[in-house]
């Protein structure tokens, strides 16, 4: 009895079902080259490659598994919404590094695409996939193999948007886009693959939940899930606002990141100025340095001319337009006054410590020859004592009475409200004639939009703004003259 000699040889894929095929072999073999069937034998033996799925979902209603973590974390990303890898280009992100590679190869040339086509010599068309050139392909040699699904219907189509096309003007209703969303009781149709993609995602009620630490659930107990990224967002937003964790702040809260992130600036700020501080009063040997307005870290402008710095572009400029071109837009009103002023708080100063002793003595001098009521005290004091003297503090300045009277000192600038000869100036005519009213109104304004505020406040009229505009340039300073 002769021992028969088996050789095995396995044909198949990967995860896929395994075939052996048993080819027995004879001490003599016979002088055929063809093979009999009887001698070939195929098996199937139903068993897998891969491996066993050991790391599940944990999500409530997922019955996703995999067999690597790094697998199961990415699943998880669809969950929370994270998309780690973004594009440098165009600052699109994305679940997975693979994705993001498949992406980058858009932003090349098309000369780097590996497949070429060659049908045609004047065609030459790259394409990063060969499943693209064979589609690609097929449209020169008139090969259809896209057909109508719909029943009775026998239509074959070169292209996949032509096959879409057809189905939304034959078999579909009026004004049907050609991705059709086939999720059961849905009728919506999106333009583009990509639309379509978005908008099936919200079919999935449990698409995102909260990772913060507050909402994370309980044992045995399912998370809240959002079934949109825009209502993660507003709960977040809600009950988890960006909250500063600096102790001096005591859980103050922001409407946004980039608020907050401003706000731990300042703090940055501080703690830079307390050291910059220690270290110069430890090696200062003279009088210490006056501290700057606004601080000392943060001053990147720095004049080419002098070396001064500054904390924003326009103090530098200004400082540029007042120090070294002598610009002196701030000009003293005062008609027989011919002083200017870089900065408007030295006007300011200038139009206190001079011209507010002569505004004083005319307020004065005014309300006496009025006969009202005043005291010996309101006479400012002379032109040699300095502004803020004792003397110079009467009452009316303590009070604001004087400032009151101030402000209602005709000049130049000023209008005197026209009332009741105010009919031309009105959007609708009175109920009652004002002409006849004996009743005049001496408040002072300096602009068409004080005197038609007034008006409405003080007399419940309302008036024409073109016409109280042109009737105040007309009238302009004639408040001084009256």
């Amino acid at each position: 009895m002769s021992l028969s000699l088996s050789s095995t040889t396995v044909l198949g894929k990967r995860k896929a079902t395994r075939y052996i095929l048993q080819i027995s072999a004879s001490p003599q073999p016979e002088p055929s080259t063809s093979t009999s069937t009887e001698d070939l034998a195929i098996y199937d033996t139903a068993e897998l490659c891969s491996k066993k799925a050991r790391h599940p979902c944990t999500y409530s209603g997922c019955t996703k598994s995999y067999s690597k973590a790094c697998r199961l974390a990415e699943h998880i990303r669809s969950h929370t919404g994270e998309r780690p890898y973004v594009c440098t280009t165009c600052q699109k992100s994305y679940l997975r590094e693979s994705h993001l590679q498949a992406h980058a190869k858009s932003h090349l040339p098309e000369s780097e695409r590996p497949y070429v086509c060659m049908k045609s010599a004047t065609c030459q068309k790259r394409f990063w996939t060969l499943q693209h050139l064979q589609v690609h392909e097929n449209t020169h040699s008139g090969a259809k193999s896209y057909a109508c699904s719909v029943e009775g219907c026998n239509e074959l189509f070169a292209k996949h948007h032509q096959l879409r096309s057809h189905t939304c003007q034959v078999h579909a209703p009026p004004g049907t886009k050609p991705y059709i969303c086939t999720h059961p009781g849905c009728a919506k149709s999106f333009d583009t693959n990509q639309k379509l993609r978005g908008h099936i995602k919200t079919h999935d009620d449990k698409r995102y939940t909260c990772t913060h630490p507050k909402c994370l659930p309980l044992t045995n107990t399912d998370p809240t899930y959002y079934p949109t990224w825009t209502s993660l967002q507003a709960h977040i937003r809600e009950i988890h606002p960006p909250t500063c964790m600096h102790s001096s702040c005591h859980g103050r809260t922001f409407a946004s990141q980039h608020n907050l992130r401003a706000h731990q600036k300042l703090h940055e700020q501080q703690e830079l100025e307390t050291i910059l501080a220690d270290v110069e009063q430890s090696e200062a040997t003279d009088l210490p340095r006056k501290r700057r307005r606004g601080g000392e870290v943060g001053r990147d402008w720095k004049c080419d001319k002098c070396g001064k710095e500054f904390k924003s572009m326009k103090a530098l400029t200004t400082h540029n337009n007042v120090i070294h071109l002598g610009h002196r837009n701030h000009v003293c009103p005062h008609q027989h006054c011919s002083s200017a002023f870089g900065y408007k708080h030295l006007l300011e100063r200038h139009l206190a410590k001079i011209h507010s002793t002569r505004s004083d003595q005319s307020v004065t001098d005014s309300s006496e020859s009025d006969g009202a009521t005043t005291t010996d005290t309101d006479t400012d004091c002379s032109n040699n004592e300095p502004a803020g003297s004792a003397a110079h503090l009467s009452i009316d300045r303590i009070t604001g009475h004087a400032y009151s009277l101030r402000s209602r000192m005709p000049t130049s600038k000023t209008i005197r409200c026209p009332y009741p000869n105010v009919e031309d100036l009105l959007l609708l005519p009175p109920e009652t004639p004002l002409s006849g009213s004996s009743a005049h109104c001496d408040h002072i304004l300096t602009r068409a939009y004080d005197l038609r505020r007034h008006l409405r406040a003080e007399h419940g009229l309302a008036g024409d703004k073109n016409k109280v505009d042109s009737w105040v340039k007309s009238h302009r300073g004639s408040a001084q003259t009256s």
